[in-house]
């Protein structure tokens, strides 16, 4: 089971969520006596915690562990990635559900997301018409037209003088 999944299904519980909440709270941990008092299931309800890696005992008190959220949405990017295949580990964060999220601002980042963009889609020593340039884009960005004029305007693309034809090039580094 992803260990998504097992810690929504641990959380699922009022009662686990009310003592997780309880050591999450607490600044230095909590004492199993102290849940005890506080809560009269504590002790299954903590079975379930340890068991999904939520919660672990150092010197006599439990105290949450946040590792396992990034553990947990790391495994669940990696079985289910927002970028689609082939994209760059460098550019993957700007994606959702495929598509790209909104143009980078930073202009190391766009030349990235550019780079990433022409790598996977454009063949060096090809031919191509506005049209193929435009269908991939498209499939990624809402406006595949401003993605165009970026990869030219950061000569990852050239255009010909009649501007019907496009070409792969090999830009210079930023």
């Amino acid at each position: 089971m992803e260990p998504s999944h097992v810690i929504v299904k641990a959380l699922a519980d009022p009662e686990r969520l009310r003592v997780f909440a309880d050591i999450v709270l607490a600044d230095s941990g909590a004492t199993v006596a102290d849940l005890r008092e506080r809560h009269p299931r504590a002790e299954k309800a903590l079975h379930r915690l340890f068991e999904s890696g939520l919660v672990t005992r150092e010197d006599g008190r439990v105290r949450a562990a946040p590792d396992a959220f990034k553990a947990a949405a790391a495994a669940a990017r990696a079985s289910r990635p927002d970028a689609p295949p082939g994209v760059s580990p460098e550019v993957a964060h700007l994606y959702s559900n495929g598509r790209i999220t909104a143009r980078p601002v930073n202009r190391r980042t766009r030349v990235a997301l550019l780079r990433d963009l022409a790598d996977r889609h454009f063949a060096f020593g090809r031919p191509y018409t506005e049209q193929e340039i435009n269908e991939p884009l498209a499939a990624e960005f809402d406006d595949p037209l401003q993605l165009r004029r970026d990869l030219i305007d950061e000569l990852l693309l050239e255009r010909d003088l009649g501007g019907t034809e496009y070409r792969r090039r090999e830009a210079p580094p930023i």
